[in-house]
């Protein structure tokens, strides 16, 4: 069983990570405050400490608590199947994208999404995805003028 506890220290230690991770990318740059103002790594180092010093205390206040943390159940089965679900479907998302392209991947989640999670009937779990899409290929394609990843689909219909 996944307790609220374990959950906070994992939560603290990632988040640690992550303002390490900032303010040794930050360390690269000049971190410093110079005639002209604050130098390219100002920001991110402070910010990056300021993040390392939430997660400890996320740590210290899950410590204080460890008793009532212990005893509170963070995830059951049933709600860890759904999250897995959830995880595998992004993941699932990502390899379609690198395969496929953005556009078929975006419309593929969408619909499984919709239909198989969400239990919406057979036209909006269709409707939705495409227009979806093809919203988000106007958007970024001709408005933006950002090129999304294409894939064998796009390159067919001459939209690549």
């Amino acid at each position: 069983m996944l307790t609220r506890y374990r959950m906070e220290m994992a939560t603290a230690a990632v988040v640690f990570l992550l303002g390490a991770i900032a303010v040794t990318g930050a360390m690269e740059l000049d971190y410093g405050w110079a005639e002209d103002g604050p130098q390219a790594g100002y920001f991110p180092f402070r910010i990056g400490l300021i993040v390392m010093a939430a997660a400890v205390a996320i740590a210290v206040q899950g410590w204080y608590n460890r008793t009532a943390l212990t005893r509170e159940v963070f995830v059951d089965r049933a709600g860890g199947r759904r999250v897995l679900r959830f995880g595998l479907s992004i993941l699932a998302l990502v390899v379609l994208s690198l395969t496929l392209g953005m556009y078929v991947a975006m419309a593929a989640y969408l619909f499984v999404m919709m239909r198989w999670q969400g239990r919406h009937s057979w036209l909006a779990s269709i409707a939705v995805p495409l227009l979806y899409t093809a919203a988000t290929w106007l958007v970024f394609e001709r408005w933006f003028l950002v090129p999304l990843l294409k894939g064998p689909v796009e390159v067919w219909l001459g939209l690549a």
